[in-house]
């Protein structure tokens, strides 16, 4: 192959960057394009987000990026159409992402990895954590729920999601789920037990103190819209979940939790649903 050049992404690329993206995992283009790209805009000019391309011939055909939040450092959007693959692009971009986030201060970096992109994170010296699997939701109940009051629909992140969230993840990230309500994300709470956010189709993050908290708040987001949840599969309430809530696990995507350097001090007894997975 040709040399290609590899850069960070201006702010108007990045509507084209994310239709490459979705290309490369042969999904649809979503309607709510012009949000995502508006949120990920303000994630870079919040020094949260930094996005790489892949450039040939003045075409995007690649993109990553990293989420910073103090020393942790997340990696995702690692994408490159089927026709430049097998060509050292995605190991380039991956090689470059991890130097920016070093220059950056990060110690540890965490991703969500497919079958797909498992061997080249073992190359970069990343260790296997845990797997998740997306579950879907029928998009009505068997039987019509009926909604717990105690779960409020909500605009503001009050303290104790912060801490809650914080205590169970290792890291703040308040700034990032603050933007994503801000565009659009909704964000339900049953006060003091957990919270979730309905993004789109999607379930999550949440996070719920015990099973009957997390129930009400997936009831709730189904009647919002969401139709699917990324769940991990370490947690004995997952499978207790499931006799609760129909679903059906989408074998084809399941996903590995890595880690690359300084261990988390997470508290993972809780329920919890990621926001996010790899496709491809």
């Amino acid at each position: 192959m040709k040399p290609f050049l590899i850069r960070e992404a201006k702010s108007n690329e990045l509507y084209e960057s994310l239709k490459v993206m979705y290309r490369a995992f042969d999904r649809s283009i979503p309607s709510n394009l012009d949000n995502q790209v508006n949120l990920l805009i303000e994630l870079v000019t919040s020094n949260i987000a930094k996005f790489l391309i892949a450039e040939k011939n003045k075409k995007i055909f690649g993109l990553g990026g990293i989420f910073v939040f103090q020393e942790i450092c997340s990696i995702g959007c690692l994408s490159v159409l089927p026709e430049f693959r097998n060509s050292g692009v995605g190991t380039t971009i991956f090689s470059k992402l991890i130097n920016t986030a070093r220059s950056l201060g990060c110690k540890t970096y965490l991703l969500y990895a497919s079958k797909l992109g498992e061997p080249i994170y073992h190359k970069f010296g990343f260790r296997s954590n845990y797997s998740t699997s997306v579950y879907e939701f029928p998009s009505r109940l068997r039987n019509k729920p009926k909604l717990n009051e105690s779960v409020k629909n909500i605009v503001a992140i009050p303290n104790w999601v912060t801490n809650l969230d914080k205590e169970t993840m290792g890291f703040d990230r308040h700034k990032f789920l603050e933007l994503n309500i801000r565009h659009g994300a909704k964000l339900i709470v049953i006060p003091d037990d957990g919270y979730a956010l309905i993004s789109g189709l999607r379930i999550g993050p949440i996070i719920a103190k015990n099973l009957h908290v997390a129930v009400e708040l997936i009831k709730t987001g189904i009647t919002l819209g969401g139709n699917h949840i990324i769940l991990p599969k370490h947690s004995k309430l997952t499978n207790k979940l499931f006799d609760l809530i129909d679903s059906t696990e989408k074998e084809n995507d399941v996903n590995l939790k890595m880690v690359f350097g300084k261990n988390l001090s997470q508290k993972l007894e809780y329920l919890y649903a990621i926001g996010t997975y790899a496709k491809g």
